[in-house]
């Protein structure tokens, strides 16, 4: 760990010895006639790289100048390009310029401009959450690029009042994924998850992002179902410049690279992250084991044909790879339609491998002040990701009016994990040690296609936008192992436990699952901007439009296990290894084993959900500094899910919810640069398909399993936002938010009493009476130009957000045995993010150090006498370095997790309110690992 500090603080002395004193231009552009700031002119120092485009107050600063004299060049459509000569900088001075443009009026009689507004850049981020009506956070790509961040989960995470669980699903204000709905562009995006209402943000690569916003205030015309807030991503369109970049990064992880491997045997294209059936259930296997049609000799044929890959095999860790190759280009079709194109091809695989110590105990004598433990185990997790992407993208714009994109993005994730565990659990009779191995194979892949329009008539008064989108996700587990092996503790020597008569595939067998989603959706918007004589300063603006989605799934799981037979069974074959023992041979009715099913009717489902919507708004401009944003969205819904129960019982769901959600935003602009936004909407949170559904799954990792209820209601929300927001300048933004939210019957988790033993607990969903949850968060983007007579201090940048969130459950009528007094699950009380940056531009480097923390939040529910779960805080600091050696070149290295703090989960056992790892259960505790990076980015196609 020293050597690391030491590393980085060489780094940041060497930046500062390159430093050399530098100044700065500053000023506003305005037009020359009617005296108005210009928003998004050009500023180009000639001769240089330096530059600056000016905000939406109309000013710009240009900074890293080296002292001399200069030609200043300011341009913007439609105005005559101005040429300043002789623009003298002084050392640590600001020499401050402020212009007037001219109307080329002559000009725009004789061509068609054309012209894009920038949506990537930070200052283009301040305006689009300046000008909205609703309370927004954002990134923009300019912002993602400061980081290492790799997929669209790390990204987001820096977002104010943002937390990710399990590395992947997105938690807004505290509240759970469930609450989180997530759109790419402007339709909801597939999900590759069975058991998790959610999108896997980890699917996304961060260079191929424009930008992201996150909605935490209701409005018509966005979602009704969300409360914690609604993510809008957007990939990149048509680009500024054409190029052919290549990006390859690798990396270093403390504790896995170049150590030992294990992973269960795999096909020769599993590099590609694509299942070839090398492990899938073959096409001729019987539709169910227990069909009393099938014969000894078809029941023995079946077991021989699953492939024998229970044996690990061993290797070392190699480095990870990622590697992305895109192609942006743009062109015109005649002199009104201009043609941009992005195609992104992109490649990872990474290897971790944790030391992980997992615990489980009974309840707390408070006398004796004694822990009775149920187990403790030590896992060996061997997990290699493969990703592959590709995202596609052509837009047209047409004019100045009119703009059509198809956007497409698809992504093929194969998950393979294996875990190696060994410990003791004292319910397992006269044996103390076991030793468990389970081999996971999950394969995800999604396709989004989408057509998108927006246009402009009538001087840009009437607009009108649409969309026609198609997606579809599959998530296939094509072949779940897991095996129990008792070790005797008086001779020490194992034994594999082999169920008598009927499968249990938790300890010895293979489960096998395949859900796949289609959707279809569609939308419709207009909005008008009136104006009437005399009135100039009232110019109310209506909108409407319509929402459909229709989306289907289907889900299908089979369990299946190995036996042995109640009598004469051949007992040494129990003392040979997993991968010996369910060999061919020992595979038959004469002593060995046998294939069985444990598969129930409630193991699959089919569902569907079909939405429709209709919103109405008007903003109405009351007075020059005071909007009111009000209208309401109508959502017309239908789930249907047709699954069983455990005996076969019929479970039909036809569950129709009409809704009509009001919503109101006030915003009053104190000054030219600050103002308070009041936003009041109600909003509901449909049970997603796998809640509905009878089904259990049975986690090896966590030993919990999760079961449906079909009975779940649609709970409803009211959200209230209180927001100050202040815009120093361009690059600058202060805000502090207060929200309150009240929950009528919110779904929560619940347990299942008398489910399980050694350890094993069952858990399904339920309708609470209530919950609330309130807080305040804090955004803050500064720049430190100015404020000293340092260059080196002028070149930093602050970026920090958190926020304070309090929560509270009330069960009612579920609160007989269960965990009631507590937050909702997965509420952090504080999140805190902050990013200090160092940029020379005229040198060519960036430095970037960014933290993160998570305050302890409930991962999983207790009951009476066993206390909630919680995931502990674990404080995150990373560095980056980027260094542009040339225009086509750039190198970036940086160090990811540097403190390696431990990941822990911990249960209050003496419930004192005190949680600390020596006195309390320690559930759940590894640490992953800090990651060293190098890559590059080279441009094949400048010259």
């Amino acid at each position: 760990m020293k050597k690391i500090f030491t590393v980085v603080i060489y780094l940041c002395l060497i930046v500062v010895g390159v430093n050399a004193q530098t100044g700065s231009i500053r000023g506003t552009i305005i037009d020359k006639g009617s005296k108005e700031t210009i928003i998004g002119a050009n500023l180009r120092i000639e001769g240089t790289t330096l530059g600056a485009i000016t905000d939406i107050n109309g000013q710009y600063e240009i900074t890293g100048i080296t002292p001399g004299i200069f030609d200043l060049t300011i341009s913007y459509v439609s105005y005559k390009t101005l040429q300043i000569n002789g623009v003298e900088v002084f050392a640590d001075k600001i020499t401050m310029l402020n212009l007037d443009l001219e109307e080329d009026l002559g000009e725009l009689g004789e061509v068609v401009v054309m012209a894009a507004r920038e949506t990537n850049t930070d200052i283009a981020i301040i305006s689009e959450i300046r000008k909205s009506f609703q309370v927004v956070s954002g990134m923009s790509a300019e912002q993602i690029s400061l980081s290492l961040d790799r997929d669209a989960a790390q990204v987001i995470r820096r977002v104010p009042g943002i937390t990710i669980t399990e590395n992947n699903f997105v938690q807004i204000r505290g509240l759970g994924a469930r609450y989180n709905p997530v759109q790419l562009h402007n339709a909801f995006a597939p999900s590759v998850e069975a058991d998790i209402k959610s999108f896997n943000f980890n699917i996304l690569p961060s260079s191929q992002l424009d930008r992201m916003l996150v909605y935490k205030s209701p409005s018509p015309d966005i979602s009704g179902d969300f409360s914690g807030g609604l993510v809008k991503i957007y990939t990149k369109s048509i680009p500024e410049e054409n190029l052919v970049t290549l990006d390859y990064s690798t990396q270093f992880r403390s504790g896995t690279t170049f150590d030992t491997f294990r992973n269960q045997q795999r096909s020769d294209i599993h590099w590609t992250g694509f299942n070839n059936g090398y492990i899938d259930l073959p096409d001729n296997f019987p539709a169910s084991l227990r069909d009393s049609r099938l014969t000894r000799d078809e029941l023995v044929a079946a077991g021989r044909s699953l492939a024998n890959v229970w044996e690990p095999e061993t290797r070392t860790a190699g480095l990870d790879q990622r590697v992305s190759l895109t192609g942006a280009f743009k062109f015109n079709l005649g002199n009104k339609i201009k043609v941009g194109n992005i195609t992104s091809l992109n490649y990872s695989n990474s290897y971790s491998n944790f030391g992980i110590e997992r615990g489980d105990y009974n309840q707390f004598d408070q006398e004796s002040g004694n822990r009775s433990i149920i187990f403790s185990y030590l896992d060996q997790q061997y997990t290699q990701s493969i990703r592959t992407g590709l995202i596609h993208n052509w837009a047209f714009r047409i004019g100045q009016k009119s703009l059509i994109e198809f956007k497409n993005l698809y992504n093929q994730n194969s998950i393979s994990q294996y875990v190696d565990r060994y410990g003791n659990n004292l319910e397992a009779q006269q044996f103390a040690d076991l030793a468990f191995g389970s081999y996971d194979q999950v394969y995800r892949g999604i396709y989004s296609g989408q057509l998108l329009g927006n246009h402009s008539f009538m001087n840009e008064t009437l607009k009108l936008d649409w969309m026609a989108g198609y997606s579809s996700s599959n998530r296939d587990q094509p072949d779940y192992k897991r095996y129990r092996k008792d070790i005797d503790i008086d001779t020490g020597l194992g034994q594999l436990y082999i169920p008598p008569g009927q499968a249990v595939s938790d300890f010895l067998g293979r489960f096998y699952s395949e859900m796949n989603e289609n959707a279809i959706t569609g939308s419709f918007g207009l909005s008008k901007i009136l104006k009437f004589k005399g009135l100039i300063d009232f110019a109310p603006e209506i909108k409407g439009g319509v929402f459909y989605e229709k989306k289907e799934r289907t889900f299908n799981a089979r369990n299946i296990g190995y036996v042995r037979p109640v009598a004469g069974f051949n007992q040494d074959l129990a003392s040979l290894e997993v991968w010996q023992l369910l060999a061919p041979q020992n595979i038959n009715y004469q002593g060995g084993v046998r294939i069985d099913e444990q598969s129930n009717p409630s193991d699959s489902y089919t569902a569907s959900n079909e939405l429709i919507a209709f919103y109405g708004m008007v903003n109405l401009p009351i007075t020059s500094k005071l909007n009111a944003l009000v209208g309401a969205r109508y959502e017309g819904n239908t789930q249907i899910l047709n699954s069983a129960t455990f005996t076969n019982q019929p479970v039909n769901v036809n569950y129709p919810i009409n809704r009509l959600l009001p919503s109101a935003n006030l915003s009053y602009n104190i000054t030219s640069k600050s103002l308070f936004r009041l936003a009041y909407g109600e909003t509901l949170n449909r049970p997603e398909f796998r809640e509905l559904a009878p089904f259990g799954f049975y986690d090896f990792n966590t030993n919990f399993t999760n079961r449906g209820n079909p009975d779940l209601q649609t709970p409803r929300i009211h959200n209230m936002d209180f927001r100050f927001e202040a815009y120093p300048s361009a690059f600058e933004t202060i805000s502090v938010a207060l929200f309150y939210k009240y929950f009528d019957r919110p779904i929560e988790t619940v347990f299942i009493p008398g489910a399980g033993s050694q350890g094993a607990k069952a858990f399904t969903f339920g309708n609470a009476e209530s919950a609330v949850s309130y807080g305040v968060e804090l955004e803050m983007k500064k720049s430190f130009s100015g404020m000293t007579q340092s260059s080196f201090v002028d070149r930093l940048n602050l970026v920090f957000n958190a926020a304070l969130i309090k929560s509270e459950v009330d069960l009612g009528a579920l609160a007989v045995g269960q965990s009631s007094n507590r937050p909702l699950q997965g509420q952090a009380p504080y999140i805190v993010n902050a990013t200090l940056s160092y940029t020379d531009e005229l040198k060519g480097w960036q430095i970037n150090t960014l933290y993160n923390v998570v305050g302890r939040n409930i991962i999983f529910v207790g009951f009476d006498a066993y206390p909630d779960i919680y995931l502990m805080p674990r404080n995150v600091l990373d560095v980056t370095i980027v260094k542009r050696v040339s225009d086509r070149f750039k190198i970036k290295v940086g160090v990811s997790d540097i403190l390696n703090e431990k990941n822990l989960l911990l249960q209050d056992a003496n419930e004192d309110g005190v949680f600390d790892p020596k006195s309390d259960n320690i559930m759940q505790g590894f640490t992953p690992g800090s990651v060293f990076s190098l890559g590059f980015s080279y441009d094949l196609y400048r010259k």
